[in-house]
């Protein structure tokens, strides 16, 4: 038996690729066989059963909370329940809404050090932080979206 496993590229961390994906996934999903569920985060991994390629599932908010599937490297059922991988919506998200707070907070610096102990970095003007630990403050209170869980793959890790 063969499959299209090939056909599908990886996704680009895009609303229209993201979009695109969910429109195919019921077609994938189909072929592929169910290896292990994540009930909590409402993953699922898979492997077409012809050229053996894991594929996960994701969900994101953003999208409609619709399911879509990725391939994803090989990975033992144990590995991925202690940590699935990252899902390209939630990275796609994450870096949108990263990319707008960066610009806002652009690149000029006050005359003093981070307040953090051991930080020597100079704050952000206006700020009592460095740029990073602005960042984690506001994601602290839930002001800035935390960054995405899971597993790096690629090529969304650079390579």
């Amino acid at each position: 038996m063969t499959c299209n496993c090939t056909q599908y590229q990886p996704i680009e961390l895009d609303r229209i690729s993201i979009k695109r994906r969910i429109k195919e996934s019921p077609a994938i999903r189909k072929s592929l066989v169910v290896l292990s569920e994540n009930t909590e985060l409402r993953l699922s991994l898979f492997q077409c059963p012809s050229c053996e390629q894991f594929w996960q599932s994701g969900h994101e908010w953003n999208f409609g909370d619709e399911e879509y599937l990725f391939q994803v490297p090989p990975i033992s059922i144990e590995e991925w329940l202690e940590e699935s991988y990252k899902q390209p919506a939630a990275m796609m998200i994450y870096s949108a809404m990263m990319s707008d707070y960066y610009e806002k907070l652009g690149d000029d610096q006050g005359d003093s050090s981070c307040r953090v102990d051991g930080c020597s970095d100079r704050v952000v003007r206006f700020c009592v932080f460095c740029k990073q630990h602005q960042v984690e403050s506001l994601q602290g209170q839930g002001k800035l979206p935390q960054f995405p869980i899971g597993r790096i793959f690629p090529p969304y890790d650079g390579s």
